[in-house]
């Protein structure tokens, strides 16, 4: 998932598709006129749907950007062309002064199928294709290769800058790909479009543990007992060695660390996505801040008969084990803690954990 769900991505259509050249050379640029997608229009769509997953981000006002082009397209279809042209010599501006430019055609689609106005923007790289033709002389098939010129082609990496633009009436949800800056975007790109992100690395790292709690709160059950009791220290120590978590194989690597082969459950990774997605943070690559991952500090084992035992993790740690569970096969537990003396052991009219109580060793006010 990302921007939109799989149902969503499903319903969307091309109403409309516009393309023109633009390039590093004040030559290159070239507008053209309205396309016809009819026949090509599943191609197009597939590019869009892999666009949906990319980096949120949100515009900085409301005429920000390419906001009020877009907006001015969503309520009089007659202005699609003429703002596309606008929109492109924007884009050129900035893109023909920009590192790594390259020529290639920039596609505005307007597109349908959703109860708020969506486009998308596209700058595809002109990409070397061969093709070889058959030809038969003196009895023999020989091949001739030749080059093709301004091509599309499936490959991703063809995409150069892509963005899934959703409108709403506080302005509007994007989602964007940039195969330069895939942690972010180029500024130029960024001030084309008038956005930023929608998440700082702090705010994504609370929401990934977030969605990691969740669902690991609803397979408690079918976890294995050692993914239980360690996927938070698990969690800390992978976040340690990484700055980042991308989308696709990455969070699958990531998610192994943290659960160990229990993330091979079906079920589970598809709940940690659908958190993810509730959290708005699928699809996304989640810059980590490292400081809101804490080290587990406390063991905190709980009984069928509502008994609590929490102690200091460094116990666990301390290679001598104070406290010691002893598991039956039938799911019982006999809890042993070797200690060096009882301090506390009283009635109290407290609550299981403790909140209703004034805090031990404080004099009452």
């Amino acid at each position: 998932m990302g921007l939109l769900d799989e149902d969503a991505l499903d319903r969307i259509s091309i109403q409309r598709m516009i393309f023109h050249v633009v390039g590093p050379a004040d030559e290159d640029f070239q507008l053209m006129d309205e396309i016809d997608a009819a026949g090509f229009e599943s191609f197009f769509l597939a590019r869009i749907r892999e666009t949906n997953v990319g980096n949120r981000f949100n515009f900085i006002g409301e005429d920000a950007g390419v906001r009020p082009s877009l907006r001015s397209v969503s309520e009089d279809s007659s202005k699609f062309v003429q703002r596309s042209k606008e929109l492109t010599e924007v884009f050129q501006s900035g893109h023909k002064g920009a590192p790594l430019s390259s020529k290639g055609a920039f596609i505005v689609a307007q597109l349908g199928g959703l109860p708020t106005p969506a486009f998308a923007l596209i700058k595809f790289d002109d990409q070397k294709v061969l093709r070889y033709q058959q030809t038969t002389k003196d009895g023999r098939v020989r091949a001739k290769v030749t080059e093709v010129n301004n091509t599309f082609v499936e490959d991703r990496k063809a995409m150069q800058k892509s963005a899934l633009i959703v409108l709403d009436a506080k302005g509007g949800d994007l989602a964007v790909y940039d195969r330069a800056n895939k942690r972010n975007i180029t500024e130029y790109f960024k001030t084309f479009l008038g956005v930023k992100r929608l998440w700082t690395p702090s705010d994504a790292t609370d929401r990934l543990i977030k969605s990691l709690a969740a669902s690991a709160a609803v397979y408690r059950q079918s976890m294995p007992e050692d993914v239980k009791r360690n996927w938070r220290r698990n969690l800390h120590e992978a976040t340690r060695s990484r700055d980042a978590i991308e989308p696709g194989e990455d969070l699958n690597v990531f998610g192994a660390q943290v659960f160990g082969p229990f993330w091979q459950d079906d079920g589970f990774r598809k709940d940690v996505e659908r958190e993810l997605h509730r959290n708005r943070i699928s699809g996304e690559v989640i810059e980590i801040d490292k400081a809101r991952v804490k080290s587990p500090q406390v063991r905190r084992l709980r009984t069928q008969e509502n008994i609590w035992v929490i102690y200091p993790k460094q116990l666990d740690d301390a290679g001598k084990a104070v406290v010691n569970v002893d598991r039956g096969p039938d799911g019982s537990a006999t809890i042993t803690i070797r200690t060096q003396g009882i301090i506390d052991d009283e009635l109290s009219d407290e609550s299981i954990d403790g909140s209703a109580a004034p805090a031990r060793g404080r004099p009452r006010q």
